[in-house]
């Protein structure tokens, strides 16, 4: 999950190379009219570098990797360029903004990557869940809070430097409250189980929130907006239509192929369940033999037999997934939402996973939030999982949240990195 924190730090990236390459550009002029060609081009250069993994200032350290992906991107765009417009003020332009780049990341990574020391209030469950979530964080150094004779806990975060506090249980005394209000307004960030989990791991923990807590919590915009909800409708027909012209080739190719390699329907289409629990027919390139439901409905499985050696890349690069733009544009699904399921599923799930029916408050999606977030499951715990990430869009919704998730798949499908 990318930190708030990380998301702003990559706008200022962003604009301080924008102002520093357009200065360039105006100090070593390229023809003429080049500054439309100029901001395709640093466009280009910063979505690659988003798309690969190359915008990152955690870690603490520039990795040879990075340094070798920034530079391979760079030169790429600008040997294009300099072969449009045969200009030799291109190779100064490109030696200084690359020195630029590495200098200014640098920068931000020895400025920002601090340890943080937090500790956590709680027990048993989650408890847990929050430890488990701090090991994957290196900017995080967890210290237990063990109570000691004549110390109490604003003398333990006093000595430890703490800078944040998680609760991860419900019930304190009042005595407790008011110590831990002493210790929000001294200074130190005191936050919630679930705010930590949105903020830090994006989701929504279903085991520990109920109706109450879904009535109080802010967000779910998504469900009563008419003005998002009309935006995001709009957004969805510009890319659908948009995304059909461009892939139209690669949909004929893929037609071909599908036909060619096994018998059967070039063109898959199952019942799914939609908005409000609607059922409608979705549809996809076959990715799977004709005969691969003989014995009745199954959950797909990674490295699933009955998927075809074609139907295994489409699945990797999300090619099976374009004859879904018919239902973006139908008004069925949305581009980015939860991805829409079977109702023999659905309803297995919804007897063992609480609250599973209110991913259905909205359309589903092309692609969504579990899907970049989460890997490739079939089973009913993965399907728990994927819905923690799922609701957390629901409530969270927002066309920054959309932009991210439209980028993360762009990376997926580039890379082929889908199941």
């Amino acid at each position: 999950m990318e930190h708030k924190r990380d998301s702003n730090l990559k706008l200022i990236y962003i604009i301080t190379l924008a102002v520093v390459y357009f200065g360039l550009d105006y100090l070593f002029p390229v023809g003429e009219k080049m500054s439309i060609q100029a901001t395709i081009i640093f466009a280009l250069i910063m979505i690659a570098l988003y798309v690969s993994g190359n915008m990152k200032f955690n870690g603490g350290k520039y990795k040879k990797r990075e340094i070798i992906g920034t530079l391979i991107i760079n030169a790429i765009f600008f040997i294009i360029w300099f072969l449009y417009s045969w200009d030799f003020w291109l190779f100064p332009l490109f030696l200084i903004f690359m020195g630029f780049q590495f200098i200014l990341r640098y920068i931000f990574i020895k400025m920002t990557y601090k340890k943080a020391h937090i500790t956590v209030l709680g027990s048993r469950g989650q408890l847990g869940k929050v430890l488990a979530s701090i090991e994957e964080y290196k900017e995080y150094q967890y210290i237990q809070y063990e109570e000691k004779a004549g110390e109490n806990l604003m003398d333990f975060i006093k000595r430890n430097r703490i800078s944040k506090v998680i609760i991860a249980q419900t019930d304190f005394t009042d005595e407790e409250i008011k110590r831990l209000f002493d210790i929000r307004v001294s200074g130190v960030e005191v936050t919630n189980y679930y705010d930590y989990m949105q903020e830090v791991e994006g989701k929504i923990d279903v085991d520990s929130i109920d109706e109450n807590w879904i009535l109080n919590a802010y967000g779910f915009k998504l469900l009563y907006s008419s003005f998002q909800i009309e935006m995001k409708r709009a957004i969805d027909i510009l890319l659908a239509i948009t995304i059909a012209l461009m892939t139209l080739p690669v949909m004929l190719v893929a037609a071909i192929i599908v036909r060619l390699e096994s018998p059967g329907p070039v063109i898959y289409s199952q019942a799914r369940v939609g908005e409000n629990n609607v059922e409608f027919m979705v549809h996809k390139f076959r990715s799977m033999r004709a005969d691969a439901e003989k014995d009745g409905a199954k959950w797909a499985s990674q490295n699933d037999p009955r998927v075809t050696r074609f139907g295994n890349f489409m699945r990797k690069t999300r090619i099976d997934e374009l004859p879904q733009l018919w239902n973006v544009l139908k008004g069925e699904m949305s581009f980015i939402g939860p991805r829409p399921e079977r109702m023999v599923f659905i309803k297995e799930l919804e007897k063992v996973i609480p609250y599973y029916n209110l991913r259905h408050l909205v359309k589903p999606g092309l692609t969504g939030w579990a899907q970049v977030m989460y890997p490739y499951g079939a089973s009913v715990e993965d399907a728990k999982n994927k819905l923690e990430y799922d609701l957390y869009y629901v409530k969270n919704q927002n066309l920054h949240l959309d932009f991210v998730i439209f980028f993360r798949t762009l990376k997926t499908v580039i890379f082929g990195k889908g199941r």
